[in-house]
Protein backbone atom coordinates (compact mmCIF):
# COMPACT_ATOMS: atom_id res chain seq x y z
CA UNK A 1 0.00 0.00 0.00
CA UNK A 2 2.83 2.40 0.82
CA UNK A 3 4.42 1.67 -2.55
CA UNK A 4 1.17 2.38 -4.40
CA UNK A 5 0.76 5.66 -2.52
CA UNK A 6 4.36 6.55 -3.38
CA UNK A 7 3.80 5.85 -7.07
CA UNK A 8 0.63 7.93 -7.36
CA UNK A 9 1.40 10.60 -4.75
CA UNK A 10 5.10 11.26 -5.21
CA UNK A 11 5.88 10.09 -8.74
CA UNK A 12 2.41 11.04 -10.07
CA UNK A 13 1.96 7.86 -12.05
CA UNK A 14 -1.47 7.14 -13.51
CA UNK A 15 -3.56 4.49 -11.82
CA UNK A 16 -3.35 2.27 -14.89
CA UNK A 17 0.45 2.44 -14.88
CA UNK A 18 0.51 1.63 -11.17
CA UNK A 19 -1.74 -1.38 -11.74
CA UNK A 20 0.58 -2.62 -14.49
CA UNK A 21 3.73 -2.12 -12.38
CA UNK A 22 2.28 -3.93 -9.36
CA UNK A 23 1.33 -6.81 -11.64
CA UNK A 24 4.87 -6.98 -13.08
CA UNK A 25 6.58 -6.68 -9.68
CA UNK A 26 4.38 -8.92 -7.53
CA UNK A 27 2.03 -10.71 -9.95
CA UNK A 28 -0.88 -9.14 -8.07
CA UNK A 29 -4.00 -8.05 -9.94
CA UNK A 30 -5.38 -4.71 -8.79
CA UNK A 31 -8.14 -2.46 -10.06
CA UNK A 32 -8.48 1.29 -10.37
CA UNK A 33 -11.00 1.14 -7.52
CA UNK A 34 -8.43 -0.63 -5.33
CA UNK A 35 -5.87 2.11 -5.95
CA UNK A 36 -8.47 4.77 -5.09
CA UNK A 37 -9.39 2.92 -1.87
CA UNK A 38 -5.72 2.71 -0.87
CA UNK A 39 -5.38 6.46 -1.43
CA UNK A 40 -8.41 7.03 0.82
CA UNK A 41 -6.85 4.90 3.57
CA UNK A 42 -3.55 6.76 3.22
CA UNK A 43 -5.40 10.07 3.47
CA UNK A 44 -6.83 9.04 6.85
CA UNK A 45 -3.51 7.61 8.00
CA UNK A 46 -1.70 10.86 7.21
CA UNK A 47 -4.35 13.23 8.56
CA UNK A 48 -2.72 13.56 11.98
CA UNK A 49 0.70 14.20 10.45
CA UNK A 50 -0.83 16.76 8.09
CA UNK A 51 -2.28 18.72 11.02
CA UNK A 52 1.05 18.62 12.85
CA UNK A 53 2.82 20.05 9.80
CA UNK A 54 0.18 22.78 9.61
CA UNK A 55 0.63 23.78 13.25
CA UNK A 56 4.41 23.77 12.98
CA UNK A 57 4.54 25.98 9.90
CA UNK A 58 1.91 28.49 11.02
CA UNK A 59 2.49 28.60 14.78
CA UNK A 60 6.24 27.96 14.86
CA UNK A 61 8.97 30.57 15.22
CA UNK A 62 10.55 30.11 11.79
CA UNK A 63 9.73 32.62 9.03
CA UNK A 64 7.22 31.12 6.64
CA UNK A 65 6.83 31.62 2.90
CA UNK A 66 3.43 31.80 1.16
CA UNK A 67 2.44 31.35 -2.46
CA UNK A 68 -0.34 29.87 -4.58
CA UNK A 69 -0.86 28.33 -8.01
CA UNK A 70 -3.83 27.20 -10.07
CA UNK A 71 -5.34 23.71 -9.91
CA UNK A 72 -8.28 21.90 -11.52
CA UNK A 73 -11.00 20.09 -9.61
CA UNK A 74 -13.91 18.54 -11.50
CA UNK A 75 -13.00 20.77 -14.44
CA UNK A 76 -13.24 23.98 -12.38
CA UNK A 77 -10.44 26.34 -11.46
CA UNK A 78 -9.12 25.90 -7.92
CA UNK A 79 -5.90 27.00 -6.24
CA UNK A 80 -3.18 25.23 -4.30
CA UNK A 81 -1.92 27.40 -1.44
CA UNK A 82 1.43 26.70 0.18
CA UNK A 83 2.86 27.75 3.52
CA UNK A 84 6.41 26.51 3.90
CA UNK A 85 9.64 26.95 5.84
CA UNK A 86 13.05 25.31 5.93
CA UNK A 87 11.77 22.15 7.64
CA UNK A 88 8.17 21.62 6.52
CA UNK A 89 5.73 22.36 3.70
CA UNK A 90 1.94 22.62 4.03
CA UNK A 91 -0.39 22.49 1.00
CA UNK A 92 -4.10 23.27 0.87
CA UNK A 93 -6.49 23.33 -2.10
CA UNK A 94 -9.26 25.92 -2.18
CA UNK A 95 -11.81 27.05 -4.75
CA UNK A 96 -10.83 30.68 -4.13
CA UNK A 97 -7.75 32.83 -4.43
CA UNK A 98 -8.73 35.28 -1.72
CA UNK A 99 -8.09 36.47 1.82
CA UNK A 100 -10.76 34.04 3.02
CA UNK A 101 -8.78 31.13 1.56
CA UNK A 102 -5.57 32.39 3.16
CA UNK A 103 -7.27 32.80 6.54
CA UNK A 104 -8.31 29.15 6.42
CA UNK A 105 -4.59 28.40 6.63
CA UNK A 106 -3.37 31.02 9.10
CA UNK A 107 -6.52 31.18 11.24
CA UNK A 108 -6.03 33.67 14.05
CA UNK A 109 -2.25 33.59 13.63
CA UNK A 110 -2.14 36.66 11.38
CA UNK A 111 0.87 38.24 13.08
CA UNK A 112 3.31 35.72 11.66
CA UNK A 113 6.62 36.72 10.07
CA UNK A 114 6.44 35.83 6.41
CA UNK A 115 7.65 36.40 2.86
CA UNK A 116 5.09 36.87 0.07
CA UNK A 117 4.59 38.55 -3.25
CA UNK A 118 2.53 41.76 -3.37
CA UNK A 119 -0.82 40.05 -3.99
CA UNK A 120 -3.48 41.90 -1.97
CA UNK A 121 -4.83 38.74 -0.27
CA UNK A 122 -1.70 38.66 1.87
CA UNK A 123 -2.68 41.99 3.44
CA UNK A 124 -4.65 39.84 5.89
CA UNK A 125 -1.28 39.12 7.51
CA UNK A 126 -0.26 42.00 9.74
CA UNK A 127 2.96 40.62 11.16
CA UNK A 128 6.48 41.35 9.87
CA UNK A 129 6.15 40.86 6.11
CA UNK A 130 8.81 40.84 3.41
CA UNK A 131 8.01 41.48 -0.24
CA UNK A 132 9.81 39.06 -2.53
CA UNK A 133 12.76 40.94 -4.02
CA UNK A 134 13.07 38.42 -6.86
CA UNK A 135 9.63 39.48 -8.11
CA UNK A 136 10.66 43.14 -7.93
CA UNK A 137 13.91 42.45 -9.76
CA UNK A 138 11.90 40.95 -12.63
CA UNK A 139 9.54 43.93 -12.61
CA UNK A 140 12.35 46.48 -12.76
CA UNK A 141 14.20 44.43 -15.37
CA UNK A 142 11.19 44.89 -17.67
CA UNK A 143 11.35 48.67 -17.11
CA UNK A 144 15.14 48.60 -17.67
CA UNK A 145 14.61 47.38 -21.23
CA UNK A 146 12.96 50.69 -22.11
CA UNK A 147 14.97 53.51 -23.63
CA UNK A 148 15.88 56.81 -21.99
CA UNK A 149 15.92 57.78 -18.33
CA UNK A 150 13.23 55.27 -17.41
CA UNK A 151 15.42 52.38 -18.53
CA UNK A 152 18.56 53.81 -16.92
CA UNK A 153 16.94 54.44 -13.53
CA UNK A 154 15.15 51.07 -13.53
CA UNK A 155 18.44 49.30 -14.32
CA UNK A 156 20.06 50.98 -11.32
CA UNK A 157 17.17 49.95 -9.08
CA UNK A 158 17.36 46.39 -10.38
CA UNK A 159 21.09 46.32 -9.68
CA UNK A 160 20.59 47.64 -6.13
CA UNK A 161 18.00 44.97 -5.37
CA UNK A 162 20.37 42.30 -6.67
CA UNK A 163 23.11 43.70 -4.41
CA UNK A 164 20.82 43.41 -1.38
CA UNK A 165 20.13 39.74 -2.19
CA UNK A 166 23.86 39.09 -2.66
CA UNK A 167 24.72 40.74 0.66
CA UNK A 168 22.25 38.45 2.42
CA UNK A 169 23.59 35.43 0.55
CA UNK A 170 27.20 36.28 1.42
CA UNK A 171 26.22 36.56 5.07
CA UNK A 172 24.50 33.16 5.03
CA UNK A 173 27.63 31.59 3.53
CA UNK A 174 29.79 33.20 6.23
CA UNK A 175 31.71 35.32 3.74
CA UNK A 176 30.88 38.56 5.60
CA UNK A 177 30.12 39.25 9.26
CA UNK A 178 26.71 40.24 10.62
CA UNK A 179 28.06 43.72 11.23
CA UNK A 180 29.22 44.03 7.62
CA UNK A 181 25.85 42.72 6.47
CA UNK A 182 24.03 45.38 8.48
CA UNK A 183 26.26 48.19 7.25
CA UNK A 184 26.00 47.17 3.59
CA UNK A 185 22.24 46.68 3.73
CA UNK A 186 21.82 50.10 5.38
CA UNK A 187 23.80 51.69 2.55
CA UNK A 188 21.79 49.76 -0.04
CA UNK A 189 18.53 50.87 1.60
CA UNK A 190 19.54 54.55 1.44
CA UNK A 191 20.66 54.18 -2.15
CA UNK A 192 17.40 52.51 -3.17
CA UNK A 193 15.35 55.26 -1.51
CA UNK A 194 17.24 57.87 -3.55
CA UNK A 195 16.68 55.90 -6.76
CA UNK A 196 12.95 55.69 -6.08
CA UNK A 197 12.86 59.49 -5.83
CA UNK A 198 14.71 59.69 -9.17
CA UNK A 199 12.19 57.31 -10.73
CA UNK A 200 9.26 59.34 -9.41
CA UNK A 201 10.79 62.59 -10.70
CA UNK A 202 12.23 61.51 -14.05
CA UNK A 203 10.74 58.15 -14.99
CA UNK A 204 7.74 57.28 -17.13
CA UNK A 205 4.25 57.50 -15.67
CA UNK A 206 4.14 53.72 -15.16
CA UNK A 207 7.51 53.66 -13.40
CA UNK A 208 6.54 56.68 -11.32
CA UNK A 209 3.29 55.05 -10.16
CA UNK A 210 5.03 51.75 -9.44
CA UNK A 211 7.72 53.41 -7.32
CA UNK A 212 5.14 55.54 -5.49
CA UNK A 213 3.33 52.38 -4.41
CA UNK A 214 6.55 50.71 -3.32
CA UNK A 215 7.74 53.82 -1.51
CA UNK A 216 4.57 53.78 0.61
CA UNK A 217 5.52 50.28 1.80
CA UNK A 218 9.28 50.71 1.60
CA UNK A 219 10.00 48.91 4.88
CA UNK A 220 8.52 45.69 3.45
CA UNK A 221 11.48 45.53 1.12
CA UNK A 222 13.81 45.29 4.12
CA UNK A 223 12.03 43.16 6.71
CA UNK A 224 14.54 40.36 6.08
CA UNK A 225 17.30 42.60 7.46
CA UNK A 226 15.80 42.48 10.96
CA UNK A 227 14.01 39.09 11.17
CA UNK A 228 16.33 36.22 12.05
CA UNK A 229 16.51 33.58 9.33
CA UNK A 230 14.24 35.36 6.86
CA UNK A 231 15.28 35.39 3.19
CA UNK A 232 14.72 38.41 0.92
CA UNK A 233 12.96 36.33 -1.75
CA UNK A 234 10.06 33.89 -1.93
CA UNK A 235 12.13 31.34 -3.85
CA UNK A 236 11.58 28.64 -1.22
CA UNK A 237 7.80 28.69 -1.71
CA UNK A 238 8.18 28.78 -5.49
CA UNK A 239 10.52 25.77 -5.43
CA UNK A 240 8.14 23.82 -3.21
CA UNK A 241 5.21 24.69 -5.48
CA UNK A 242 6.95 23.23 -8.54
CA UNK A 243 6.12 19.71 -7.36
CA UNK A 244 2.40 20.43 -7.46
CA UNK A 245 2.76 22.24 -10.80
CA UNK A 246 4.39 19.13 -12.30
CA UNK A 247 1.54 16.99 -10.98
CA UNK A 248 -1.02 19.42 -12.43
CA UNK A 249 0.68 19.30 -15.83
CA UNK A 250 0.67 15.50 -15.87
CA UNK A 251 -2.96 15.07 -14.83
CA UNK A 252 -6.40 16.63 -15.07
CA UNK A 253 -6.26 17.65 -11.41
CA UNK A 254 -8.75 16.08 -9.02
CA UNK A 255 -12.38 15.10 -9.37
CA UNK A 256 -13.61 14.76 -5.79
CA UNK A 257 -13.23 16.03 -2.26
CA UNK A 258 -11.37 12.83 -1.42
CA UNK A 259 -8.96 13.40 -4.28
CA UNK A 260 -8.18 16.92 -3.07
CA UNK A 261 -7.59 15.71 0.48
CA UNK A 262 -5.20 13.03 -0.79
CA UNK A 263 -3.21 15.53 -2.87
CA UNK A 264 -2.96 17.94 0.09
CA UNK A 265 -1.80 15.32 2.56
CA UNK A 266 0.52 13.22 0.45
CA UNK A 267 2.28 16.28 -0.99
CA UNK A 268 2.67 17.91 2.43
CA UNK A 269 4.07 14.72 3.93
CA UNK A 270 6.35 13.80 1.02
CA UNK A 271 7.90 17.27 0.74
CA UNK A 272 8.34 17.56 4.52
CA UNK A 273 9.96 14.13 4.78
CA UNK A 274 12.29 15.11 1.92
CA UNK A 275 13.33 18.23 3.84
CA UNK A 276 14.18 16.03 6.83
CA UNK A 277 16.33 13.71 4.70
CA UNK A 278 14.37 10.63 5.81
CA UNK A 279 13.15 7.72 3.68
CA UNK A 280 9.67 8.50 2.33
CA UNK A 281 8.61 4.90 1.67
CA UNK A 282 9.61 3.85 5.19
CA UNK A 283 7.64 6.71 6.71
CA UNK A 284 4.53 5.85 4.71
CA UNK A 285 4.83 2.23 5.83
CA UNK A 286 5.09 3.34 9.47
CA UNK A 287 2.10 5.68 9.12
CA UNK A 288 -0.09 2.98 7.57
CA UNK A 289 1.03 0.42 10.15
CA UNK A 290 0.16 2.84 12.98
CA UNK A 291 -3.24 3.51 11.39
CA UNK A 292 -4.18 -0.18 11.19
CA UNK A 293 -3.00 -0.77 14.76
CA UNK A 294 -4.90 2.33 15.97
CA UNK A 295 -1.72 3.99 17.21
CA UNK A 296 -0.62 7.60 17.01
CA UNK A 297 0.97 8.48 13.67
CA UNK A 298 4.80 8.62 13.61
CA UNK A 299 6.66 11.92 13.73
CA UNK A 300 8.67 13.14 10.77
CA UNK A 301 10.82 15.31 12.99
CA UNK A 302 10.44 14.40 16.69
CA UNK A 303 12.79 17.22 17.78
CA UNK A 304 10.41 19.83 16.38
CA UNK A 305 7.28 17.88 17.28
CA UNK A 306 5.69 17.21 13.88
Amino acid sequence: MALIVMLTGRFHMSKRDVMALVKDLYDIDTSEGSVINIEKIATEALDEVYERIHRFVIQGLMPRYFDETSWRDSGKRHYVWIATNELAAFYQIDARRSQEALLKIVGTHTKVACVTDRYSAYNAINGPRQYCLAHLIRDFHAFAEQEGETGEIAAKIENELRKACKIDGDSRKGEISRRQRGQRLAHSKRRLSELFLDAIAFGSKKLEDFCWRLDDEFDRLWTFASVEGMEPTNNLAERDLRKIVLWRNKSYGTRSEGGKRFVERITSVVETVKKSGNNILNFLEEALDAFFHKKSAPCINPIWGF
